[in-house]
């Protein structure tokens, strides 16, 4: 797999950038400032139900996403924080599309079988099966999104050449 440098830290960026996102609402709301807090909300909630009762609470206030999806996001971000290191393991330089259902099926269950009242699940449930998620959607979106951007830094490289020549 090429690496680019760029190519991840843009990546980091953004991820870091959702995290803000998703915690800072909470805080705006204990300071006061809860006409930003609820557009910062806003922003999440094509993408998350954003029920308080199935939400992490952080200065008193839930955050902008449910227990599931701070947890998708938060392992998917720090999975990419260790993949400088992780990178060198092969199993992590590409993974088919079919294997990325291995991370996605205990959070399909969990919700499956509380729907179906197998069993309720809890915020421990919805929290591992969101991490085991989010760390799978990051083993195989960061080695697709370094090709891409590896290619781009090809592209660009080989246009600056022929302009060159």
């Amino acid at each position: 797999m090429r690496w680019s440098l760029r190519g991840y830290a843009v990546l980091l960026f953004l991820a870091l950038a959702w995290i803000a996102g998703f915690l800072l609402p909470s805080f705006l709301h204990a300071v006061g400032h809860t006409d930003i807090a609820l557009i910062g909300r806003l922003i999440y909630s094509p993408v998350c139900h954003q029920d308080a009762g199935r939400s992490f609470m952080l200065f008193d206030w839930p955050l902008s996403v449910c227990h599931r999806c701070t947890s998708i996001y938060l392992s998917f971000t720090a999975v990419l924080l260790l993949y400088p290191v992780l990178k060198r393991i092969r199993f992590f330089h590409s993974l088919a599309l079919s294997r990325l259902a291995i991370f996605i099926v205990p959070m399909i269950l969990d919700y499956v079988f509380d729907v179906l009242g197998v069993w309720h699940n809890s915020a421990l449930s919805r929290s591992i099966s969101g991490v085991i998620a989010g760390a799978g959607l990051a083993v195989f979106t960061v080695p697709a999104w370094m090709e891409l951007w590896a290619a781009r830094d090809r592209s660009i490289s080989h246009t600056h050449t022929e302009a060159a020549s």
